[in-house]
């Protein structure tokens, strides 16, 4: 089975590392989107577009005619959509904590966290992570393309419902009941317009991929890529 593993907004390959380790017997990758790890931003910025291109080199690179694709927050939004581009590729799709409802008032949420001189008095530990995962110099121009990459979506949805209905693969979205990004409630409504969606809502869980309960969530993704 192969699975190919893709990291959350301001993430990097190595916040999956833990998740990999559990998958044994399988064939697994994690990649690092454009823009992060030690990957350089693009000139014209952060893209869903060079996302999905990520994901069919990684396909490519590791020779895979197909996979089950697991995306945090952000990769998740990127596996649905390289998944409405390229069905023959996808096996199914896993999502956790992914956003699938950007309206106004969800985007300025998201973007008043995305403030470096904020994030550095406020959250001064997960700053040195970033600097630790992207470079002492490149974590403050991350966090401003990834505001960028998010303006725009609650007018112009790149994950509209026709595009979601247009998926083809199971798809088991999982989110939170504690989760005030992803939002369990919007989570529920975008399975709906899926043709083969369904939802795990896990219990006393918020956002952050540190605060998901591993062992409940691994038997759900496990039964998930049997059907696929």
């Amino acid at each position: 089975m192969n699975i190919l593993l893709l990291h959350g907004a301001l993430g990097s390959r190595t916040q999956l590392a833990a998740l990999s380790t559990h998958l044994h017997g399988h064939r697994v990758r994690a990649i690092d989107l454009a823009g992060h790890g030690a990957r350089s931003i693009p000139e014209e910025g952060l893209s869903f577009t060079h996302f999905v291109d990520d994901i069919d080199g990684a396909l490519d690179e590791a020779g895979w005619a197909d996979a089950h694709l697991f995306g945090y927050s952000m990769g998740g939004y990127a596996a649905l959509l390289y998944a409405a581009h390229h069905a023959q590729r996808v096996r199914s799709v896993a999502t956790l904590g992914t956003k699938l409802r950007w309206d106004r008032e969800g985007l300025d949420r998201e973007l008043r966290m995305l403030d470096p001189v904020k994030m550095q008095a406020k959250v001064p530990a997960f700053v040195g992570q970033l600097a630790v995962d992207h470079g002492a110099d490149r974590w403050e121009p991350l966090v401003h393309a990834t505001a960028k990459l998010i303006t725009g979506l609650h007018e112009q949805p790149l994950l509209s419902p026709e595009r979601l209905t247009s998926i083809t693969c199971p798809v088991l979205l999982c989110v939170g009941d504690r989760d005030t990004t992803a939002v369990p409630e919007h989570v529920l409504e975008a399975a709906r317009t899926l043709r083969h969606g369904s939802v795990l809502v896990l219990p006393g869980t918020s956002h952050p991929l540190a605060a998901v309960d591993q062992a409940l969530l691994l038997p759900h993704l496990a039964a998930h890529w049997a059907r696929g």
